[in-house]
Order: C-alpha cells, then structure tokens, then sequence
C-alpha cells in the first residue's frame, strides 16, 4: 500500500513539475491593461479581415456545371446487360469501380474481362470464398458473368477512393 501511495505522489509531483514549466514560458508584464489600445488592435484586425474577404469576393467566378456523357458506351447487347447487372455492384465497388476501403471492396474498374470473369467464377464455384459477394453472384449464369465482365473492363481505372 506505500508503494502506491509512493508511486501516485511521485506521479502527482510529476505532472505539477510539466505544469509548472509551461507556465515559466508564458510572458508577463506589469504594465496596466490599456483598453483604447487593445480596441485599436481589434478594429485593425477586423479591417484586415473586411479586406481579404472582399478581396475574396472579387475573385469568385461562375463555375460552370459541365454534363458528364455515360461512363461506358452501351454499344452492344453485352455492355447493356452488364449494365444492368453491374447496378447490385454499385453499393460496394462504386458507380465508377473504383472500390470502397471502408467496406473492403477492392477497386475493379478497368480490369481485364479474363481476370473478372475467372474471380467471379471462382467465386461462384467456391475455388475462393467471398462470404459477400455470394448473394449477388450464386444466380448469375456464364453469360451474366461474361457481360458483367466486359462492362467492368470498360468502367475507367481509377484505383481504390
């Protein structure tokens, strides 16, 4: 029971000491508190700060808001139907593909359409097990895997985000 009590003392006097030399840090003065001076000081700020926010204003352009075309042209049957598969994929991997690390979705935009293909089989066959991702994938047929497969080699590469 003495070394605790030992122990917290020594950490209490530990503490004051670090308190104490922050406050040897602090720079003090005699002098009388002037407020005319200190209301100066804050009227010179506040200009200061009516100046870079109207300097701020000034520069303010008009953006202008630019249409975004689709991100795959659905040119063939195949694409389209990867489209629409690809819509139950959006809430992990991403409109783009780009992946989700908060739910360990890697990124698949812009992969070979072999190397999506060959996961989702694997996948599917239970070759690699993906607790996740089998709800979505156990229905899909090799054609479904083939379209969304070439879908997502379309999507543009743009890493995990």
């Amino acid at each position: 029971m003495a070394r605790l009590i030992y122990f917290l003392a020594f950490v209490l006097g530990l503490v004051l000491i670090m308190n104490i030399s922050k406050y040897q840090a602090n720079e003090v003065s005699n002098e009388k508190f002037n407020f005319d001076k200190t209301a100066d000081k804050n009227l010179k700020k506040k200009e200061e700060i009516e100046k870079l926010l109207a300097h701020k204003e000034e520069k303010v352009e008009e953006v202008k808001v630019v249409k975004e075309g689709p991100l795959v042209e659905l040119t063939t049957p195949q694409l389209q139907s990867g489209h629409d598969l690809y819509k139950k994929c959006i809430v992990c991997h991403g409109k783009r593909g780009q992946g989700k690390a908060a739910q360990n979705a890697p990124a698949i935009g812009g992969q070979y359409p072999w190397y999506a293909n060959t996961q989702i089989t694997n996948m599917q066959k239970g070759v690699r097990v993906n607790k996740i991702m089998m709800p979505y994938i156990s229905r899909l047929s090799a054609q479904d895997i083939a379209d969304l497969s070439q879908y997502i080699s379309k999507l543009p590469y743009m890493g995990r985000k």
